[in-house]
């Protein structure tokens, strides 16, 4: 898939922005704060992931502006698309396809998909669990736009429990209040750890095969999902399981006065040779491991897409040494992904590239063809 054309109005630091993208790399060159990030930002959007920045609508608006809009026009294996998405502070936020409203903004994800690379990613093994859980939910929201829906509606109960467990704590309510709540958690529960497992098999393989590469076979790396429930083989006994151990657990949780256990509180472990990565891994090691599962994202997107996402890299080369930022560059573009790379400065090794190659300089909220 590709973009090939942006508009952006009041978004971030640009007031009114058109370009053309190339087909193959795009390189956006410029100082800290002009609007390099603003622009992947803005991209990201398109496939209904949300910002890359974890940043809400209104903080997107330009300065002292009602609106912002992003319209963007590409294709994919399937079809050509326009896509144009309007946040306003004083109406819904909307999203179309060819001019054809959507009801929900996840189902841009059925014509987009994105893989960010950003610097934070290469802490994503010494990182905290909510860091790895948020790296497992992006991909699969865009394999199954459907996820996204359950993931949220998981959240809405969970927190609709813990606020009854306080309650029972403050002696104002009863355990018997939990419930219908528990009834309904069970199922979100299960049918969110089904799709997780059955993501994490295939980054898994797609991650071990990369890291095999990336280090020359000198370490093998395992990735495995570590659940807070212990689980029976059989996943239609799930729902039950999971009941019957949030029965188990009420006391502790209404003295901690929050649900223990559930997807929200599981985590990814990382193994090299066997070892935790996390303790046992060098500072290279652990960022040759993060590079490898989000390579692997874009295998897993391609598997089930069957074309590659948009891949968006924003100031990640200035944080690898230069062997690993020419290693991933090279299998970045043996993905035949369309490319977006932010960096404060032209790099030396990016000066060998061939084939279609768009260079911008991006100056305070301005982008201009780059003139060397």
């Amino acid at each position: 898939m590709e973009i090939r054309q942006l508009e952006l109005t009041h978004f971030r630091n640009y007031q009114k922005l058109v370009m053309e993208f190339q087909a193959g790399v795009n390189i956006l060159i410029g100082r800290n704060g002009q609007g390099k990030t603003n622009l992947l930002e803005a991209i990201t959007l398109l496939s209904g992931s949300g910002s890359l920045r974890d940043a809400r609508d209104p903080e997107m608006l330009q300065w002292e502006t009602e609106f912002y809009r992003i319209k963007a026009g590409g294709h994919n294996k399937h079809r050509s698309f326009g896509i144009e998405i309007c946040y306003s502070r004083v109406a819904p936020k909307t999203s179309r396809i060819n001019g054809i409203p959507l009801s929900r903004l996840s189902e841009l994800a059925l014509t987009v998909n994105t893989v960010v690379f950003s610097p934070e990613d290469l802490a994503l093994v010494k990182g905290p669990p909510v860091q790895r859980r948020r790296f497992l939910d992006r991909e699969i929201c865009q394999a199954s736009p459907v996820y996204a829906k359950v993931l949220s509606r998981y959240h809405k109960v969970m927190l609709q429990r813990n606020a009854v467990l306080r309650r029972i704590k403050e002696g104002v309510g009863g355990v018997k209040e939990l419930d219908p709540w528990d009834e309904q958690l069970a199922p979100l529960a299960a049918a969110v750890l089904t799709r997780r497992l059955t993501a994490i098999g295939v980054i898994a393989r797609h991650a071990r095969q990369i890291y095999r590469e990336l280090s020359a076979g000198s370490e093998e790396l395992e990735v495995t999902y570590q659940s807070s429930f212990l689980l029976p083989p059989e996943p239609e006994r799930w729902p039950e399981v999971i009941k019957e151990q949030l029965d188990l657990h009420r006391s502790a949780e209404i003295a901690r006065q929050v649900t223990l256990r559930g997807p929200h509180r599981d985590d990814l472990q990382l193994y090299l040779d066997g070892r935790p990565a996390k303790i046992f891994a060098s500072q290279g090691q652990q960022r040759t491991v993060a590079l490898a599962l989000k390579l692997a994202e874009i295998a897993f997107v391609r598997q089930y897409r069957e074309e590659s996402p948009l891949v968006l890299l924003d100031d990640v080369f200035s944080e690898l040494d230069p062997g690993r930022g020419e290693q991933l560059l090279n299998f970045l573009r043996h993905s035949s992904a369309q490319l977006f790379i932010s960096t404060t400065h032209p790099l030396g090794f990016l000066a060998h590239l061939a084939g279609e190659v768009g260079i911008f300089r991006v100056e305070a909220g301005q982008v201009y063809q780059w003139e060397g």
